[in-house]
C-alpha cells in the first residue's frame, strides 16, 4: 500500500499530525517523526512486517539487532552507523526524495522558524527515543485514525494494522479547482485575518494560496487580544486548544482536569470539567465548560485559555472519582450539554457569562446622541426600543419597593419623552455588560434595575473624587 501524500512534509500535513501548535520545536520534531514513520509503514519497507503487528515486531523490521530502547543513554550510545536510530531527521527526508529546500521555504512560510533553528532539526536524530515515547507515537497515529488498533486480541501487546485511506493527508485539490486564483488569494487572506482564534487557520490558508497578495489585499480586521503575538503564552494557549480539538475530533469526548489560576479569588484551581466550546469575546479567549468551578461548585464556567496553567490537559475516565456525580449522571443520561446549549443561553440575555442569572435593564439616550450614534445598532436580540409610557409601567412592575419606585419615577419624570428608551434583558453583574455602559459614561442612563443604578451612581462618584481637586 502506498502513502496518498505529497511527497513534502506539508505543513498542513505536519500539523494534523501534530499535538500542540508547531511554533513550538518539539511539536514540529515528533509531526517530522510521525511522518517518516507512515512513509516507512505505508511503504514497500513496511511489507517487511504482517498485515496485523505488535509494536515489537516493528522494532525488529525498523532498527538494527543490536539496537536497546529502554533507556536514553543506550541509545545514545549505540554505534551501528545503519540503526534508524542514528539516522538524522535529513538523511531520512533525502531517503524520502524530499527536496530539503523547497521543504524549508514551504515551511517558513507557515510558521516563524529561522534557518539556524531548521538546521539543527535536520540534524537530530529522529528516532532517537526510548520505548515509552515510541509507543505513544503509536497511540497517537490511532487517534488520528493513521493506524488501527484490534480488538480483543490475546495477550497484552497492542495489535494494530494499517488503514485502507490516511484521510489526514487529503488535500483542498478539489475545493480550490473551482476556485480562481483571485479567490483563493481572498480566502487565504481572511484565514489570515483569524489566525489569532485558531491556531489551523494559518496552514489552511496555505491550502488556498501560498502568497498572499498583500497589496491588494484591502478588507483588515484589527482586535483587542491580551495574548502578545508569538509568545511563549501564544504557545502554550495555542496548544491548549490543539489539546482541546483533539478531544472534540474524537467524538468521544470525556471529562478534562485542568489547573486554573483565577484572578478572582487570587487563587490557583484543580478543576473537572466537560468541555463544550470556545469563544472569544472581550479580548480573550474561554473555554466554556460544565463541572467543578474554582469556586468549588458544579455549574457552568468559562475558563481563559491563557489562565490555565496546566502544562496539558488530561482526560479522565467517566468513573473517574474526581469526576463529579452530577457530570456522571449526565452522561448516563445521555443530556451533556452542546455548543448549541451555549449559544441559546447567549440568545437569551446580553452579556457574556451566560450562566447568570437574567434581569431586565431600562436605559434613556438623549435623543441627538441616540440618532447620530445608536439608532439601527444591534446590541442584543432582546434590545427593544419603548416609549416613554412604557417605561413608567416597567418601573412600577419591576421596582422591588416602594421608596425605590418613588425615586425611579422622579427621575423618570424630570426626562425628556422625546429621549429614546430601551429595554434588554441582561446578565447580572456581568463585566461584558458594565464596560459597556461605563464606556458610554453620561451618554446613557441606568433607569432600571434600581441597584445597578446605584453601581453606577457610585463609580461615577468614585472618578470624580480623583479629578475633583485638580
Amino acid at each position: 500500500m502506498n502513502l496518498n501524500c505529497h511527497s513534502l512534509p506539508h505543513p498542513q500535513h505536519l500539523q494534523n499530525l501534530a499535538k500542540g501548535s508547531l511554533d513550538q520545536i518539539q511539536n514540529l520534531t515528533r509531526a517530522l517523526r510521525l511522518w517518516v514513520l507512515l512513509r516507512w509503514l505505508y511503504s514497500d519497507n513496511g511489507n517487511t512486517i504482517r498485515d496485523t503487528f505488535t509494536y515489537n515486531e516493528w522494532r525488529q523490521a525498523f532498527f538494527s539487532k543490536t539496537h536497546k530502547d529502554e533507556k536514553q543513554e543506550d541509545i545514545q550510545n549505540h554505534q551501528d552507523p545503519n540503526c534508524a536510530c542514528n539516522k538524522t531527521t535529513k538523511q531520512w527526508l533525502i531517503d524520502f526524495e524530499v527536496n530539503l529546500d523547497e521543504w524549508r521555504s514551504t515551511l517558513q512560510k507557515q510558521i516563524p522558524i529561522v534557518d539556524s533553528d531548521i538546521d539543527q532539526l535536520l540534524e537530530e536524530r529522529l528516532f532517537a527515543q526510548v520505548r515509552r515515547s515510541l509507543q505513544s507515537d503509536f497511540d497517537l497515529l490511532v487517534k488520528r485514525k493513521c493506524l488501527q488498533q484490534l480488538e480483543n486480541v490475546i495477550g497484552r501487546s497492542k495489535h494494530f494494522c494499517r488503514v485502507e485511506e490516511l484521510k489526514i493527508f487529503a488535500t483542498s485539490e478539489n475545493v480550490t479547482s473551482s476556485l480562481t486564483q483571485t479567490k483563493q488569494a481572498y480566502i487565504a487572506g481572511a484565514l489570515g485575518m483569524f489566525s489569532f482564534l485558531d491556531p489551523r487557520y494559518p496552514l489552511l490558508a496555505e491550502e488556498f494560496c501560498e502568497d498572499i497578495d498583500e497589496d491588494n489585499h484591502r478588507v483588515f480586521l484589527y482586535v483587542d487580544y491580551i495574548v502578545p503575538e508569538s509568545s511563549s503564552i501564544q504557545d502554550a494557549v495555542d496548544e491548549i486548544q490543539s489539546e482541546l480539538q483533539e478531544i472534540w475530533d474524537s467524538r468521544k469526548i470525556q471529562p478534562v482536569l485542568l489547573t486554573y489560576y483565577s484572578a478572582h479569588q487570587n487563587q490557583t484551581k484543580e478543576c473537572t470539567v466537560y468541555p463544550v466550546c470556545i469563544y472569544f469575546m472581550e479580548y480573550a479567549k474561554y473555554l466554556c465548560a460544565y463541572g467543578r468551578t474554582p469556586k468549588e461548585e458544579i455549574n457552568w464556567y468559562k475558563f481563559r485559555l491563557d489562565r490555565i496553567i496546566s502544562p496539558g490537559i488530561e482526560t479522565l475516565e467517566w468513573e473517574d472519582p474526581r469526576v463529579p456525580q452530577l457530570l456522571r449522571d449526565q452522561h448516563r443520561q445521555n443530556k451533556l450539554y452542546t455548543p448549541r446549549t451555549v449559544n441559546d443561553q447567549l440568545k437569551e440575555a446580553w452579556g457574556c457569562d451566560f450562566y447568570k442569572s437574567k434581569s431586565l435593564m431600562i436605559l434613556r439616550f438623549e435623543q441627538n446622541f441616540h440618532d447620530n450614534y445608536m439608532r439601527g445598532i444591534n446590541i442584543h436580540d432582546t434590545f427593544t426600543q419603548i416609549g416613554y409610557q412604557t417605561v413608567s409601567e416597567l418601573i412600577q412592575q419591576h421596582a422591588q419597593d416602594p421608596e425605590q419606585q418613588k425615586n425611579l419615577l422622579k427621575a423618570l419624570k424630570s426626562r425628556p419623552s422625546t429621549d429614546a428608551y430601551y429595554q434588554v434583558v441582561y446578565r447580572v453583574t456581568d463585566y461584558y455588560v458594565l464596560r459597556w455602559l461605563r464606556a458610554l459614561g453620561s451618554k446613557v442612563e441606568v433607569l432600571l434595575p434600581w441597584d445597578l443604578r446605584q453601581q453606577m451612581a457610585g463609580e461615577i462618584q468614585k472618578t470624580w473624587n480623583l479629578y475633583a481637586n485638580f
